[in-house]
């Protein structure tokens, strides 16, 4: 399981602080070294904001991206957080157990599921699993 905290203890130049972020902001970065997760987060949701700004770190994005960068930014922490074994092992589960079971966010779920490969989907098909990549942006 990706843990995000490894690449922070990894990276010491990398500085996390907790603090109360506007509503709806649940985490942020200045694209150099300083993340910012809100302080009100859960466990899991830390998590997924910390992976999910690791990636905008990566590429240096200090600002709110335009919507296409932002969903690039989502589906790779999406991949990171739930990679394809921990998916495949699941038969049949709605989105909310999936997501507990798998340590994320729902909304990191859904990422992940829209962005099933060709491969993914027909694997996913042949074993009868049968989950709704109709997820909206």
């Amino acid at each position: 399981m990706f843990d995000p905290w490894t690449i922070i203890s990894a990276n010491t130049w990398i500085q996390i602080h907790h603090v109360r972020m506007p509503e709806g902001k649940p985490g942020a970065t200045d694209g150099k070294q300083v993340i910012w997760l809100d302080k009100r987060l859960t466990a899991r949701e830390r998590r997924c904001v910390l992976t999910h700004e690791l990636v905008h770190l990566q590429y240096g994005h200090c600002e709110c991206q335009p919507i296409k960068i932002e969903r690039k930014v989502r589906r790779e922490a999406a991949h990171l957080l739930v990679p394809w074994p921990s998916l495949a092992m699941f038969e049949h589960a709605d989105l909310p157990s999936l997501a507990e079971e798998l340590n994320v966010t729902q909304q990191v779920l859904e990422d992940r599921l829209h962005a099933l490969s060709p491969l993914e989907v027909s694997l996913l098909r042949e074993r009868g699993v049968t989950i709704s990549t109709d997820v909206s942006w």
